[in-house]
């Protein structure tokens, strides 16, 4: 996979012989990622750290996308030249180009010098007109829709044949970034004159399509579906990705030709704005110096701002979460509004921030909402639950927290092995049957926090198995929302979740330094999979602590509730 990065500046030497005495290329993620990173990468590349970023089961998906692709017949696989010399692998893959092959996989594509442009492309996959580009990304890259808009897509084994469908629809909000990246390899391409006509890409998720498997979507990067990110821009026109690139990728080429000449950094670039980005960002110690230890980007982490709303605060004279908690809204929109005119519901974000940021310059995590006691739900016996899923979305752990007769214990029904839809149903029917054997003996409910085991009851109901359309069924009148609860009596300036709510109002505390669902998906990896039989019991007893504290913080969060007036 390409790394994010700026190439080093080249004065005559190197690249093509007919590159000029200073010029620079920037790669596929740099329109696509921060634009400090473009700075950094000229002005301070001794400080670029490793970047850690890691996802479990990131590999293995990828390897075995890969494996799939590779094994069909005229696949040209150039990975294996990443430790040539960059002219060696351009002429390989051109010579793949010139010869037609099916799929190229891992070209690294000439670089385009008056463009500024180069890539490493995972994907160049032939069509009747041309070639197209394509990406393969650990993630879910479609949604489900109930209409008959059109959907193209190819199996994985048939890369450049596109078939038609409906009932699906890229996630264009969530990934837009995948086709920013797209279009710029489909720009790079046409520089070699091997591209489509019309601008398209593939992104092969992890999504998995009935009769086809595993799926290559394909992308019209000039279809208006994003929304614009410039200042004053109306929200509801669209553009595409295709316009959204040559936005960004010009403000990144304006950003390195004034980093390669000494002039001053583009106005608002600096200080750097915090985003999801930077928890993985090889230049993370080089930008958080540069930050007020109380900037608005770098506290405010639930439902946090824009980089474009925090630049418009910014310009509109609001910087730290200080100030924003102690500004007049009122008297700010005007000259703020202007500058987010692209974002809908902005001033709504905006005035949720600020409530936010008063109760961090409080030093509350919660504020009250109403008065009063609260009232919740009693029962003989109380039951709190909780599940764990897998990065295959299977339910494997069922776990119960139990209060009867004044004792108490935790109970599991588990299984740590890859289940396919009998053996998922099998375990949830063995824990359905044991709740409803206390459910026939003594009055009882069930606590939970979020609807996430009502989801997830409902779906395994659909199989008609009566166990669990008698579980559907109780819950509807036997299963409590903890988390409706907190909803409607409390404000969380980072937000209303278990781990934030149950640790700074309750006091509880969870035995893992690391608790977390995505954290215990790599955990059910390890348990599972790992050759070592220490390692796997080691990673199970995690598994089975972190649901323990889990069933356990909600009754203790409960316990609080109650306590309350």
């Amino acid at each position: 996979m390409e790394a994010s990065r700026v190439e080093e500046p080249l004065r005559g030497r190197g690249g093509s012989p007919s590159s000029p005495p200073l010029t620079f290329t920037l790669d596929a993620y740099a329109a696509r990622s921060c634009p400090v990173k473009t700075l950094h990468a000229l002005t301070h590349p001794s400080e670029r750290a490793p970047s850690g970023l890691s996802f479990p089961g990131a590999a293995e998906f990828t390897a075995g996308a890969f494996a799939t692709i590779t094994a069909a017949e005229g696949t040209v696989d150039l990975r294996g030249l990443s430790h040539s010399s960059s002219e060696a692998e351009e002429a390989a893959c051109l010579a793949a180009l010139n010869a037609g092959a099916p799929v190229i996989v891992g070209g690294l594509l000439p670089r385009d010098w008056d463009g500024h442009r180069r890539s490493r492309v995972e994907l160049l996959i032939r069509t009747t007109d041309g070639y197209l580009p394509g990406v393969v990304k650990f993630q879910r890259a479609l949604d489900p829709r109930r209409d008959d808009r059109e959907f193209v897509y190819s199996p994985v084994t048939e890369l450049g044949a596109p078939r038609t469908t409906t009932g699906w629809r890229y996630r264009w909000n969530w990934r837009w970034a995948n086709a920013v990246q797209l279009a710029h390899q489909w720009e790079l391409l046409r520089a070699t004159g091997f591209a489509t006509a019309r601008p398209t890409g593939v992104v092969i998720g992890t999504d998995l399509i009935d009769h086809c498997g595993l799926v290559a979507t394909w992308l019209d990067l000039t279809e208006p579906a994003l929304s614009p990110t410039t200042e004053g821009a109306d929200p509801s026109a669209l553009v595409s990705a295709l316009e959204r690139y040559h936005l960004q990728f010009a403000e990144r080429v304006d950003i390195a030709e004034r980093a390669l000449t000494g002039a001053e950094p583009p106005e608002g670039l600096l200080p750097p704005i915090v985003t999801s980005e930077c928890r993985y960002c090889e230049w993370w110690s080089t930008c958080r110096p540069l930050l007020d230890d109380d900037d608005l980007s770098l506290r405010v982490s639930k439902s946090p701002l824009s980089r474009l709303e925090v630049s418009g605060l910014r310009a509109a004279g609001v910087h730290t979460v200080a100030q924003l908690a102690d500004a007049d809204i009122d008297e700010l929109l005007p000259r703020y509004l202007p500058l987010v005119a692209y974002r809908q519901g902005a001033e709504d974000r905006l005035r949720l921030t600020q409530r936010r940021s008063r109760l961090l310059v409080d030093g509350l995590e919660l504020a009250r909402l109403t008065e009063g006691p609260i009232p919740l739900p009693t029962s003989a016996v109380e039951i709190d639950i909780d599940i764990e899923t897998s990065r295959e979305d299977r339910v494997y752990l069922w776990g119960f927290w139990v209060r009867a007769d004044g004792a108490e214990y935790y109970r599991h029904f588990s299984s740590f092995t890859d289940l396919d839809d009998a053996g998922e149903l099998e375990l949830a029917v063995a824990a359905m049957s044991w709740l409803a054997e206390l459910a026939a003996q003594a009055d009882i409910r069930v606590y939970h926090y979020s609807d996430y085991e009502l989801v997830r009851i409902a779906r395994l109901a659909a199989s008609g198995h009566p166990g669990m359309t008698w579980a559907s069924d109780f819950a509807r009148d036997h299963f409590v929302d903890l988390f409706e609860i907190v909803r409607t009596h409390y404000f969380g300036a980072n937000g209303l979740g278990l781990k934030v709510v149950a640790q700074s109002a309750a006091g509880f505390h969870w035995r893992d330094n690391e608790p977390g669902g995505l954290n215990s998906m790599g955990w059910f990896d390890t348990a599972v999979h790992a050759d070592d039989p220490e390692e796997r019991s080691v990673a199970q007893q995690r598994v089975l602590w972190y649901n323990e504290d889990d069933v356990r913080a909600t009754a203790q969060l409960r316990d609080w509730l109650r306590q309350q007036s």
